[in-house]
């Protein structure tokens, strides 16, 4: 039997690190391009390029890893965090994309998950053999939690939060791309507009060439439809499971199930949409509840929707204790977001809701049963319930 190591100075436990010293790098943020630039700098800068053959480590994973192939990506990266550099250099893991440090949402939610962030964090609090860098890029994690507690004392922790845009900024750009629509001669009705928009962004460049896009493939026909939107206008979000939730919660039942047949024909995991609509949905009980308090108010136009917030403390101590806190975030998407909840009273939602996560229990729960089949039964029934409603409720705000 070999004997005992003695310990040296690189096992003790680290203590917080000196400004310069840090080994720990967590960047995160909603600003998904200027959060990748900071952790690609700070890789090239621990690991120059000429030395990433030997000492850099990557892991990209897929985002849509089940809770079981999670544990087994955890085990890898601590393994490489724990393997020492090849021939005495330097060696940085870097670990990009991986939405699964926020216990809050899935697959972080698991407890499997859960144990195995627990003795990833573990790892890192024991400290790491010498001259190992860990770079962590994520744009999903929980400020409460013990993770982000520890890159926060131990390490470096950038935020990158996505720019906002003041409301005279918004109009304007609204009054830009009308003049684009004249231009092209291009007509798109209040609902159609919005759904552009949505997937466009709000960049000059990136409207303009979607116009174009709409254009050409429009032909000699002008007005564009919410089809013509899905099908052209190139989504500025990352991921596509955004927009089957989007359909969804529109109301319009054909719509949300041709999106939904889309998205599965190209490949798309039917647990991700669901899970996607499930986030959706928590968002619009939450805003659909503020509305109808009183703390959130819609003004504006049809082109244009103004959201205003006037909360009493004890709805303030509520919602900033939110992982997403309505109010913060991009204006344009926020005002979004309350139009779409205005449209159904508190109650539908939070059934639409409590349905969803029925579906995915159905889905994930072991039972021999088509995820696709339970997603489009779900979307059916669902949606289904405002055919026997009055054609016009489903257009108009819900009372407060």
């Amino acid at each position: 039997m070999l004997p005992a190591r003695k310990a040296t100075a690189s096992d003790a436990k680290p203590a917080p690190k000196a400004p310069g010293e840090a080994r720990l790098f967590l960047v995160h943020g909603a600003d998904d391009l200027a959060a990748t630039r900071k952790a690609d700098d700070l890789v090239n800068r621990l690991c120059p390029p000429e030395e990433q053959a030997f000492g850099l480590e990557t892991f990209d994973p897929d985002p849509d890893l089940n809770a079981e192939a999670v544990c087994g990506f955890l085990r890898n990266v601590m393994q490489a965090l724990l393997t020492p550099p090849f021939l005495g250099g330097n060696k940085t893991v870097y670990v990009r994309n991986a939405p699964f440090f926020n216990p809050l949402t899935e697959p972080g939610r698991f407890e499997s998950v859960k144990a195995g962030t627990a003795h990833l964090v573990e790892t890192l609090k024991s400290g790491l053999p010498a001259g190992v860098f860990l770079v962590l890029l994520t744009d999903s994690v929980n400020r409460s939690t013990l993770f982000y507690k520890t890159f926060q004392s131990l390490g470096e922790v950038h935020a990158f939060e996505a720019p906002d845009k003041d409301k005279e900024t918004q109009a304007d750009f609204a009054v830009q791309v009308d003049h684009l629509l004249e231009e092209k001669g291009l007509v798109m009705t209040g609902e159609v507009r919005t759904a552009f928009m949505d997937r466009a962004g709000i960049g000059l460049r990136q409207v303009q060439m979607e116009l174009e896009k709409l254009s050409l493939y429009l032909g000699d026909r002008k007005k564009v439809t919410l089809e013509d939107v899905y099908l052209m206008v190139a989504p500025m979000r990352a991921g596509k499971f955004w927009e089957y939730a989007d359909a969804f919660c529109s109301g319009n039942l054909p719509q949300a199930l041709r999106v939904m047949s889309r998205l599965l024909g190209q490949g798309e995991n039917p647990v991700g949409l669901i899970v996607s609509l499930e986030n959706r949905l928590r968002d619009m009980v939450i805003m659909a509840d503020c509305l109808k308090r009183g703390w959130a108010r819609l003004s504006g136009g049809e082109k244009w929707r103004k959201l205003s917030w006037e909360v009493p403390p004890e709805g303030d101590g509520i919602l900033s204790t939110l992982e997403k806190d309505p109010r913060q975030g991009s204006p344009y998407a926020a005002s979004m977001q309350a139009a779409q909840a205005a449209r159904f009273p508190v109650g539908r939602w939070l059934r639409w809701l409590n349905g969803a996560v029925d579906a995915h229990a159905a889905m994930t729960g072991g039972d021999a049963i088509d995820a696709r089949l339970v997603l489009e039964l779900f979307t059916t029934r669902s949606l289904g319930e405002l055919a026997v409603d009055r054609p016009a409720q489903a257009r108009s705000p819900a009372p407060a």
